[in-house]
């Protein structure tokens, strides 16, 4: 017997930034006790260069302009991983919590730690255009409609038998289309159906239409947006593997 699953909605994700997940994240402890101890300059100048990104600064790039003022690679990686994951909203939970907990003898960081990030964070963790930009793009692409995990045209051939069913007397060739979406509860939503042999010519052409029609969107946006398209899978042309059969 299948074991029960249970779907749970309606809930929302905890805070990126709160005392469970601090304590329970030496990774995050790590990251921050890099970020405190940037030195002024340092974090100067990562705030004007992220003000001054265009375009949508997406992961790598942040990572490119990091590396460009912080030298050492694994503290580099500290204050990207908390560019990326922490926001200005966190900040003030953030300076509550060391506000709250700072005192106490068991709380990951020192006094010395707690004052240096009270003037790095707020400093360095705030709204800048470009990084707000892919955020809302992020949002725009996982609203706008379900995500497909899979795509699969499946060929066949089916018998006919004769009416005695010992003899094959014809074969039927068939394609079967299946499609595999990322449902509002998160859980994979499989549909299937046959298409005939003129149905399948037709998606063949009308898909070969939208490829040549979003090249000439993408063609545009560069020419009279430079930066504006956002790097998600959603905008990805790079061609991978089929698993069709």
């Amino acid at each position: 017997m299948a074991e029960p699953v249970f779907i749970m909605r309606g809930l929302t994700s905890p805070s990126p930034f709160s005392e469970e997940v601090l304590r329970q994240s030496t990774d995050m402890q790590a990251d921050l006790k890099a970020v405190a101890g940037l030195p002024q300059e340092q974090v100067l100048a990562l705030k004007k260069r992220l003000s001054e990104a265009e375009g949508f600064l997406d992961l790598t790039k942040l990572r490119a302009i990091v590396r460009e003022v912080v030298a050492d690679d694994k503290t580099a990686q500290s204050v990207w991983t908390t560019l990326w994951n922490l926001q200005s909203r966190d900040v003030e939970q953030a300076l509550r919590l060391f506000q709250e907990k700072g005192a106490k003898k068991d709380f990951p960081f020192d006094d010395s730690v707690i004052g240096r990030l009270k003037t790095n964070l707020p400093a360095l963790i705030r709204s800048y255009p470009a990084l707000d930009r892919f955020r809302k793009a992020e949002r725009v692409a996982s609203l706008t409609g379900q995500r497909l995990e899979s795509i699969q045209l499946v060929c066949d051939l089916r018998p006919v038998f004769n009416d005695a069913r010992d003899e094959i007397e014809g074969m039927m060739p068939y394609t079967r289309l299946r499609m595999v979406a990322t449902g509002a509860d998160g859980l994979p939503d499989a549909f299937e159906v046959e298409l005939t042999h003129q149905q399948v010519r037709d998606l063949a052409d009308k898909a070969g239409k939208a490829a040549q029609k979003l090249n000439v969107l993408r063609q545009h946006i560069e020419r009279s947006l430079p930066g504006g398209l956002p790097d998600l899978p959603l905008t990805h042309a790079s061609r991978e593997g089929s698993a069709d059969a």
